[in-house]
């Protein structure tokens, strides 16, 4: 029972002893038939407040239920436009005014800055094309000195490192706009093993030894390429910071995958592992953004990720939901 239910009950229980009170002072020989003279309109009146009061109180509850339903429903990417029903409450239509006015300047907002994204990256594309071809062609002149020749070589890389980091950057946003709707039930094991296969050269490279241990198929809903994306980023992480002669090794356990690898001891602390533009080393190829970009696949799919280190070995393990 709520506060202004108990009120009511109060005033009825003050109005029906008042009203006794007064049947019995002034009728004191026609007690039983004044007290229901007095009682019977109390009870009447008091049983009204309590239905009016249940039918506002429902009529509240049913505009708030509507107003976070429609919240529930809107959708940025949808161009369609969100409605609330008029009410007989002042207050209530002044607030769906302004939700209204704060969801258009929401997606205005959205669709500025997803304009922004996909003009900018675009636009970066094409000079980032053009610096590395004549760069390229440069490099194949034969009058170029060994200090020239090295000139354009820390040109090309940066400017492949450039388009690295845009191709990043891009990706991070479709990630936090949820653009990817390729949903379907994939198995983990086997995205695994498509990428370790694409890592093989560079893993035969290095000599890293792989140790894989895999119970029942771990099936998962996601779209398959953040899964590919998300391991990818994983094992390359595990391949450039691993030591000579090093492992890699994958544990697959209900719903937790672990994968371990040998490795220098991490220059920065755990805790800002995830973060953007934190590198782990001075490796020129690492943008900083690669377990960023873990995270926000993670955080998409509510899958728990975390970090140890132990005996010289690095760990990550992924707990699928």
């Amino acid at each position: 029972m709520n506060k202004v239910n108990w009120l009511y009950a109060a005033i009825s229980i003050a109005a029906i002893f008042v009203g006794l009170g007064l049947a019995g002072y002034f009728f004191p020989q026609h007690f039983f038939p004044a007290a229901l003279i007095v009682l019977l309109p109390v009870m009447i009146l008091s049983i009204g407040f309590q239905k009016i009061t249940n039918r506002r109180i429902d009529g509240l509850r049913n505009q708030l239920t509507q107003i976070i339903s429609t919240l529930e429903a809107f959708d940025l990417d949808e161009p369609k436009k969100v409605i609330f029903n008029k009410t007989s409450y002042p207050l209530f239509n002044e607030l769906n005014e302004n939700i209204l006015e704060l969801i258009e300047r929401i997606r205005s907002n959205y669709h500025a800055n997803q304009q922004f994204t996909q003009n900018a990256s675009h636009e970066l594309q094409t000079p980032l094309a053009i610096i590395k071809g004549h760069v390229e062609i440069l490099l194949n002149s034969p009058n170029l000195k060994e200090k020239e020749v090295d000139s354009l070589g820390v040109i090309l890389q940066n400017t492949n490192r450039l388009a690295r980091l845009n191709h990043a950057l891009i990706l991070l946003s479709k990630i936090e706009n949820n653009r990817y709707f390729d949903v379907e039930t994939i198995t983990i094991q086997q995205v695994i093993r498509d990428i370790l296969a694409n890592f093989k050269d560079l893993i035969d490279l290095q000599e890293i030894k792989i140790e894989e241990h895999y119970g029942i198929d771990l099936d998962v809903e996601m779209s398959e390429t953040l899964a590919e994306i998300l391991f990818a980023n994983l094992f390359q992480n595990a391949i450039r910071y691993n030591v000579e002669d090093g492992f890699i090794r994958i544990q697959i356990e209900g719903r937790k995958v672990n994968i371990s690898n040998s490795g220098e001891v991490l220059k920065i602390p755990p805790t800002r592992l995830f973060k953007r533009f934190k590198r782990e080393s001075t490796v020129e190829e690492s943008l900083g953004l690669g377990l960023s970009i873990v995270k926000r696949i993670c955080d998409l799919y509510e899958i728990e990720i975390t970090y140890l280190h132990q005996h010289g070995i690095h760990q990550l393990i992924l707990v699928f939901p």
